[in-house]
């Protein structure tokens, strides 16, 4: 059977992880590949982290402050000296003391407030910072655990994409749905298959873009063209992993087309009886049939006597009728 050649892989490729992560570990790759701009700044200190975000509430918390010192210093009302009592000039500074007293009494209670909550943002702002350095670090290190599709060359995603879609084949097929192969085994052995070989097409990307792109001299020359015969080998080993499991996921859909054949024929056999039973339904139309000819004869029967009777009829009324006579 001649096989259909695989789909592009800039199509059929994706991101393989390490089947051994933890959940966790797997969430953080899955958030940094949905959301990259939120992971992309790596790690950073935590004070120029917090700083820039604290500049604003902290100058209106100095404000606060120094408006609670100036309305305290600024004095508009001085006893007059004067006998007679209070004249207009005493009345506005009454006036305009009592509102900057006001104005010092709250501002006096509003600073401390948002100086603690000053604090309360920075500690938040910080934790945050550190909570994302945390996890920066820990994407650094999980960063080998996972292989893109665009980490490849176009010889290695193709043959990641023909490991993908033969892993799909089996896990997607009824033979293993229903348990009749090894489904246990297959859970387990093909997502390490899959990750060992993106891994190894990972390694053999690496390995072919570091060469120089303009050898310079014979020596070089040699030296590329052994490097390269051996790197050759090395995905002639991958490629026949790859053709193993295309093998085997064509073992599986084989099973799989006489699984269903199987299926049809135990339902054509269940569905005998039903057949058996419609089949004798077929005396019953003979019976039937022999029924209505002889129902059929009887109305022909009668409608023989009906025409007879008729014909007599006419017959009697002719002889009954007198002779009409022709005027002379």
């Amino acid at each position: 059977m001649k096989k259909k050649p695989p789909p592009s892989p800039r199509l059929a490729a994706v991101r393989v992880m390490d089947p051994d992560l933890a959940k966790k570990d797997q969430d953080l790759l899955e958030r940094a590949e949905a959301h990259p701009r939120s992971f992309s700044e790596g790690e950073m200190s935590v004070w120029w982290a917090t700083a820039p975000r604290l500049v604003r509430p902290g100058a209106g918390v100095v404000g606060l402050a120094g408006g609670a010192w100036l309305t305290g210093e600024v004095e508009w009302y001085k006893p007059s000296t004067h006998d007679g009592g209070a004249n207009l000039t005493d009345v506005t500074g009454r006036t305009m003391q009592g509102i900057f007293d006001t104005l010092h009494a709250a501002l006096t209670y509003a600073w401390p407030i948002g100086a603690g909550a000053l604090v309360l943002a920075a500690t938040v702002f910080a934790t945050d910072a550190a909570t994302r350095n945390k996890s920066a670090r820990r994407l650094a290190e999980l960063r080998g655990r996972c292989v893109q599709p665009a980490a490849l060359n176009d010889d290695a995603r193709t043959l990641l994409a023909r490991t993908q879609q033969a892993k799909k084949a089996v896990l997607t097929s009824a033979v293993h749905r229903f348990d009749l192969i090894d489904r246990q085994r297959n859970e387990v052995s093909l997502p390490r298959q899959e990750w060992e070989v993106a891994e190894a097409l990972r390694e053999y990307t690496r390995l072919v873009k570091a060469e120089p792109s303009n050898p310079k001299g014979g020596k070089v020359a040699a030296l590329l063209d052994t490097r390269r015969r051996a790197l050759r080998a090395s995905l002639d080993g991958i490629t026949r992993r790859v053709e193993a499991l295309e093998s085997y996921a064509e073992q599986v859909a084989q099973a799989d087309d006489r699984y269903r054949e199987l299926q049809q024929i135990q339902a054509l056999t269940d569905g005998s009886d039903d057949v058996l039973n419609f089949l004798a339904r077929t005396v019953r139309d003979d019976l039937a049939v022999a029924e209505i000819e002889g129902m059929t004869g009887e109305a022909a029967a009668v409608a023989d006597a009906f025409t007879t009777a008729l014909e007599s009829a006419k017959e009697a009324a002719v002889i009954a009728l007198p002779t009409r006579t022709t005027a002379a």
